[in-house]
């Protein structure tokens, strides 16, 4: 696994000088090397040489930077090139829409150059307390190290213009081998059965899951309101006043309180996704089966409070991304299937004929009523042991397991 520490550096007066100096000069590299790159390209005649770059900083910036500096500029065109050959082959993800060359380290709105240093993997040393890095700086530093391993990998060294501080990334591959769950501590070779979790991701209940019959999931009401505080009380509210004192859109601390909401509504993702993977964990789940809504916005348009939630508020990539990364911790896979149908398809005996009211879901056939997010990850498991069987949508596979389960069976986030 690959994963990164971040750490918050607190250099004295001198040493700051230095860094900026540094990330001054490891910026001017990257936009030169990307400016003659990018006129090349536009004429027509790739030109790939970065020797002039490397020794007119090498002396300034260190030959292992002035190296890594090449090695990041080299990373974009790649990914870039790459991109256009998906292109070609009609393979493009759906969601990247234009595919255009690297850009600058440099903020378009401010003019600024974005501060970044980079630093070889063998050219740092990090110990409890300081962080040694080359032209003779030992930089005291703050937080978590977190993640260790044999291996790290390239250090960045950014500078945050909103909280004016240095912070530092490093990955780091863990060799830690994956925990086992307890129940398969004792079970051998073939004994050992395949359990999955089927989720359904959602606005209000960000995550309902039905695994071994049992149907559970969170409730997203703290951190709606938490959100809608953030977004009408603060934001909305400095907005205002910058609209009527300076006639502006945008200021450092709109910025910072775009940033707060964003961190305390993935603070409670974190916490919830964390508490969900130990209750996999613990009963044995080897693979969660996800429902894949990437292009649910596309035809989202309800009213404008719904809309601003599914638009603004939901962020069902990122509650995926946590989802993959924290199970890949416990051994456990993901996967993504198509969920089309299963909020609108009674689990029991697969009509169609249904009724929705808030959470509620009635079916008018075999009168079902259940939570509505509790149908939708029971279709899909319905949907995926369809697709293991090679059976066609199976009706009577749920047994009673949502059976209108209360808000009993929804945990609050904390």
């Amino acid at each position: 696994m690959r994963r990164t520490n971040t750490f918050k550096l607190s250099p004295t007066k001198e040493q700051e000088q230095k860094l900026f100096l540094l990330a001054e000069n490891c910026a001017r590299m990257f936009n030169e090397i990307n400016y003659k790159r990018r006129q090349s390209l536009f004429s027509k005649n790739f030109d790939w040489n970065t020797d002039f770059f490397y020794h007119k900083y090498k002396k300034v910036i260190g030959s292992a930077t002035a190296q890594q500096v090449t090695r990041k500029n080299n990373e974009a065109w790649k990914s870039f090139f790459a991109l256009l050959r998906l292109k070609k082959q009609g393979k493009l993800p759906k969601h990247i829409r234009k595919v255009s060359p690297p850009g600058y380290w440099k903020d378009r709105k401010t003019g600024k150059r974005v501060l970044t240093i980079l630093i070889r993997c063998n050219c740092y040393k990090l110990s409890d307390k300081r962080l040694k890095l080359p032209f003779n700086l030992e930089i005291n530093w703050k937080g978590q190290n977190k993640w260790k391993g044999k291996k790290q990998g390239r250090l960045e060294i950014r500078y945050d213009n909103l909280s004016k501080k240095w912070y530092a990334h490093m990955p780091v591959e863990v060799e830690k081998p994956p925990p086992l769950p307890p129940p398969l501590h004792q079970l051998k070779g073939d004994k050992k059965k395949k359990k999955e979790a089927y989720v359904d991701l959602g606005v209000k209940v960000p995550i309902m899951v039905w695994v071994d019959g049992e149907v559970f999931g969170y409730k997203a009401n703290s951190m709606l309101s938490d959100w809608w505080y953030w977004n009408t009380e603060k934001i909305a509210k400095h907005q205002e006043e910058l609209k009527k004192k300076n006639n502006k859109h945008v200021s450092k601390r709109l910025k910072a309180l775009y940033r707060k909401r964003k961190r305390r509504f993935r603070d409670k993702v974190n916490k919830i996704v964390k508490d969900f993977m130990e209750k996999c964990w613990a009963k044995g789940v080897s693979e969660i089966v996800c429902g894949d809504l990437r292009d649910i916005r596309k035809s989202a348009n309800f009213n404008k409070k719904s809309n601003s939630m599914i638009h603004n508020f939901w962020s069902v990539g990122h509650v995926y991304k946590r989802l993959k990364e924290k199970a890949e911790e416990y051994g456990i896979k993901t996967v993504r299937i198509d969920e089309r149908g299963t909020s609108s398809t009674c689990p029991r005996c697969s009509s169609k004929k249904i009724m929705r009211h808030k959470r509620l879901f009635k079916c008018k056939e075999c009168k079902l009523e259940a939570h509505r997010d509790a149908v939708g990850c029971v279709n899909i498991g319905n949907i995926r042991l369809a697709q293991e069987d090679g059976n066609m949508f199976p009706a009577g596979v749920v047994n009673g397991a949502v059976a209108r389960p209360s808000l009993a069976t929804l945990h609050s986030v904390a």
